[in-house]
C-alpha cells in the first residue's frame, strides 16, 4: 500500500538545487537600485537575495540572486553608520533583523517613532506605516552594518514620503 500525502512531493536535483543557492561573498547590489541609494545620508547596498524585487518608480533592477517568486523577498543591507533609505511606504509587512552592527528602524509618517535593534534582534512594521531604517553603529572591527529585510509578496510595492 502506497502512502498518501495531503502535499504534494517534488523532487529536485542537485543542479536545480544548485540556481536556488547564494553565496554571502558573490551577493551582487546594483549601486542605483533606489533613486536615494547613493545620496549623502541615504547610500547603502541592497542585497536581494530571493525574489524578483520591489515595484518601485524609477528603481533599477535588483539583480537578484535567487529570481524566484514563492511569495516572499528576503534581502541583505549593508550601510555604513549614518545611512539608510529615505522614509518610505509598502504595501506589506517588512520585517528586519539585525544582523551586524546596530541599526534603528524609525516609523510614523513624520518619522515621529524609533527602535533601536541590537545584533539578532527583530522589528516587523505592519503595513502602511511609513518606515525608514539606519545603521547607527557597524559591526565590530567592520565599516559597515548589516540588516535582513524580508517581505511577503512576489511584487511589493514601495512609494516614498
Amino acid at each position: 500500500m502506497t502512502k498518501q500525502y495531503r502535499m504534494p512531493i517534488v523532487h529536485c536535483t542537485p543542479e536545480q538545487m544548485d540556481k536556488r543557492v547564494a553565496r554571502f561573498d558573490q551577493l551582487k547590489y546594483p549601486p542605483n537600485r533606489y533613486h536615494d541609494s547613493q545620496l549623502a545620508g541615504h547610500a547603502r547596498k541592497n542585497f536581494l537575495v530571493v525574489g524578483t524585487g520591489l515595484v518601485a518608480e524609477g528603481a533599477s533592477d535588483p539583480w537578484s540572486a535567487i529570481p524566484v517568486k514563492e511569495g516572499f523577498q528576503m534581502s541583505y543591507i549593508k550601510a555604513v553608520p549614518g545611512n539608510g533609505p529615505m522614509l518610505h511606504n509598502h504595501d506589506t509587512n517588512e520585517t528586519f533583523i539585525c544582523l551586524e552592527g546596530k541599526w534603528m528602524v524609525i516609523w510614523g509618517q513624520h518619522a515621529e517613532h524609533s527602535v533601536l535593534l541590537n545584533k539578532y534582534d527583530v522589528c516587523s512594521i505592519p503595513p502602511y506605516v511609513p518606515r525608514r531604517f539606519e545603521c547607527v553603529e557597524a559591526a565590530p572591527g567592520q565599516e559597515e552594518g548589516l540588516l535582513q529585510s524580508i517581505q511577503p509578496g512576489d511584487k511589493p510595492e514601495v512609494e516614498w514620503i
